[in-house]
């Protein structure tokens, strides 16, 4: 989807309604906005961000356990 917008004289973008239905945007949404180094501004929805970071946290460590780790072992051993 492409759509053409206008900023006002204060530096505002207003997104398209059609645009923040699709996105599940509302009123106190936060966006990411990113600037890259080809001079093209992103604008990533921030739950959306949230919930793609959880995803491949969870997928990285659906099986480590905190027992397990070298820091939890040697904090174990030095209280004994």
């Amino acid at each position: 989807m492409e759509v053409v917008v206008a900023v006002d004289e204060r530096g505002r973008v207003l997104i398209p309604g059609e645009v923040r239905r699709r996105l599940g945007i509302r009123g106190k949404s936060k966006l990411l906005l990113r600037v890259r180094n080809d001079g093209v501004i992103e604008l990533v929805p921030l739950d959306k961000l949230y919930k793609e970071v959880s995803r491949i946290f969870e997928d990285k460590f659906r099986d480590w356990r905190e027992e397990s780790h070298d820091a939890s072992r040697i904090l174990i051993e030095t209280m004994r």
